[in-house]
This record gives C-alpha cells, structure tokens and sequence, in this order.
C-alpha cells in the first residue's frame, strides 16, 4: 500500500497589496453583472463587491464566488476604504429617478451620493482609474472628477461605448457582417443627444454609407434603433445590464492591461470644455489622448448643444440657484 506523506506547509499566504483588483460600487444588476464579465475573462486578481446594502451584497457576492473558478478570480465583500487601493474603481451606484421628481432634484440627490463615495474612497492610490457607468454618466463623470479632485485622465465614463455597440450590431444584423469589423463611432452625450458619425465609419477601409449603400432613411432609422433600444429592454424586462456589463468589462480590461485600444468613452474633451462622449486612446495610465475627428456642420451643432447641455448639467448640481443654460 502506498501511504502518502503529509507535507508540514500552511497555504493561508497573506493577500498580496499589489495584486490588480477592481472595486464595484453598487451590488445591484448592473454590479453584479459586470463583475460576472471581469471573472469571465480574468481580467483581475480580485473583485470587491461594496454596497450599503450589506445583505444583498453578500448574496451576490457568495454567487459570484461560485464562478470566481473560471479563472480563479477571489471575489470578496469590501467596504469604502478598500477601493482607495484598487487598480480600477467601477461605480454604478447612483439615485434613480422618482416618480415626478424633476431632474434638477435627481441630479441633486446624485451629487450627494458622489460626493459620499469621494469621501469614502480618498486618497486614492496615485495609479488608481475610476469609471463611471450610472446616468447621466456624461455629467455625472464631471461631477465626480470635480468633487473628487482625482486627475481627469484617471476619471471617465461608460459614455456611447455601448451605443456605438448598439449601431456597429444593428448594421450587423442587417447586413450580415460581423459588428467587430464595423468601424463606426456615436459621439455626444449618451441618450438623446448623441449623434452616429457616418461619415468617418467603415468597413475594411471602404466608408460605411458606401458599403452598405445606406440611404438617409436607412442612417436615420438606424441611428434610432440604436438610441431606443434601451427603451424597449426595460419596456420589455424593467432594466438593461448585460450588454453594460460586456462594456464595461471590454473598457476596463483595456485600461489596466495597457492595450493602447481606441473605445468611446466619456472624457475630458479641452475644445468644448466639459466631458463628452468621444473617442479615445486607453492605457493603463488612463485616457492618453482623444481621437481628433472630423465632424460634419450638423454633427457639430448637436455636438455642441450636448457639451452645452453637459456643462449646464454640472454647473446646475453644484449651483443649482446660479446656473442659466
């Protein structure tokens, strides 16, 4: 008989403080979803679930637990103080809209909760990148570099990533051509005013309007498909995550792994001086720089109405009796 012998050696290592992790704030849908695609693809060592609601985020976190496996990802419950250290802070945690509360008020009961997270989380580790998925993301990601202080290439948000999915899946659908291999970007401010660029977009270096032979009512109802698809999701099931949580996870991998890849993203754009969803270079140092596109004369008007909108937006949260749009 063969007697195995017992080795004397304790496997309960300290956890590693460099080890790349990112913190979730906001153990809702949204959350839990993203952090089941960052375990998907391993992106990190570990992920902290942080919510205030303790209960329910244990739960999802037990949960998450039972697929950390696919790539042995530790999942573990935090608090505030543990996303100051991460490599990536994603939140998603932001005030929903009441039943006849105006948006001046819901934007208001925003800031408070960003200006809790701010507190809680500074001082940040000086590599720290933090992303921003709750809406209005475009204002809401000003809102939190401003109050955070935290420099504003580290600071972005989810911005049209996912509408430009939405465009580049659209055409895919219809044209029998991957959505990977269309090149084709929506720029503006997530929502109403965003705007697809047609006339930059391609396929294989062939413009898209060419390729696909797109007529203005095809561009039209294209671009309406993408922008209201969210509306008939949560018409059909009451809320929308996975593809946010595919984006969220595909933007956030580019940064930590230092891809140098081009994604559309809510960032700091200098010549309208505000946030603006707009494409940009990724790196593990944040936004290295905004792809300079060329607009037509109607892209820039609804361009500039939305970096209008977005600066009133901010200016109205942090002075809500000064501002005039």
């Amino acid at each position: 008989h063969t007697h195995w012998a017992t080795p004397d050696i304790t496997f309960a290592l300290p956890r590693c403080s460099s080890m790349s992790s990112a913190a979730i704030i906001g153990a809702g849908s949204v959350g839990s979803t993203i952090a089941s695609f960052l375990i998907w693809g391993g992106a990190y060592e570990e992920i902290i679930m942080i919510d205030i609601n303790k209960e329910r985020c244990e739960g999802e976190v037990m949960d998450l637990q039972d697929a950390g496996f696919l790539t042995d990802t530790q999942v573990r419950m935090g608090e505030y103080k543990d996303a100051s250290s991460a490599s990536i802070v994603i939140i998603t945690a932001g005030a929903k809209q009441r039943k006849g509360e105006t948006r001046e008020a819901l934007l208001q009961r925003n800031v408070r909760i960003l200006s809790s997270i701010a507190k809680s989380i500074l001082p940040v580790k000086d590599d720290t990148l933090v992303l921003l998925v709750a809406n209005p993301v475009d204002i809401l990601t000003q809102l939190f570099q401003e109050i955070s202080g935290i420099p504003r290439e580290r600071v972005f948000g989810s911005g049209t990533f996912l509408d430009t999915m939405r465009l580049r899946t659209e055409l895919s659908m219809r044209y029998n051509i991957a959505a990977t291999h269309i090149h084709t970007y929506i720029v503006g401010m997530h929502g109403d005013l965003q705007i697809p660029l047609w006339g930059v977009g391609n396929v294989a270096s062939v413009p898209v309007e060419e390729f696909f032979r797109l007529t203005e009512k095809d561009k039209k109802a294209i671009g309406d498909a993408a922008r209201d698809k969210a509306y008939k999701i949560i018409s059909a099931k009451g809320s929308t995550y996975y593809g946010i949580g595919a984006c969220v996870a595909k933007l956030s991998a580019g940064f930590t792994q230092n891809r140098h890849q081009i994604y559309q993203l809510s960032t700091w754009h200098p010549q309208y001086g505000c946030y603006l969803s707009w494409p940009a270079v990724v790196s593990k140092k944040g936004v290295s720089g905004i792809v300079p596109v060329a607009l037509t004369v109607k892209e820039t008007e609804i361009v500039k109405k939305a970096a209008a909108t977005i600066r009133f937006g901010v200016k109205n949260a942090l002075n809500p009796k000064k501002s005039k749009l």
